[in-house]
């Protein structure tokens, strides 16, 4: 396993993305373990990853939507108490695919 620090990975994102091509590669800050980067081939290896980065029927893009807005954080703030049908409908209607 690779380590980067943040500023490594900033500096040089070509050679930080062709490492976690290869294997996974843990970012540092401040001589912290922070994140893992992992390839999309070995993020598909674990079933629920696999599961969430694959689904592109709309009940799975609608449950997704659901488990990013129960987190919270700011993305929760951005949206409010907005359903997760309704930031969908909204969505489409953006896009002209009402």
């Amino acid at each position: 396993m690779i380590v980067m620090s943040s500023k490594a990975i900033k500096d040089h994102y070509g050679v930080f993305a062709d490492a976690a091509r290869r294997e996974p590669v843990v970012h540092t800050s401040h001589g912290r373990q922070t994140l893992v980067t992992i390839s999309i081939d070995k993020a598909r290896e674990i079933p629920e990853l696999r599961d969430a980065i694959s689904g592109t029927d709309p009940a799975n893009r609608q449950s997704r939507l659901s488990r990013l807005l129960a987190l919270g954080g700011a993305g929760a703030g951005l949206v409010g108490t907005t359903s997760a049908e309704d930031l969908a409908a909204r969505s489409r209607h953006f896009r002209g695919n009402d």
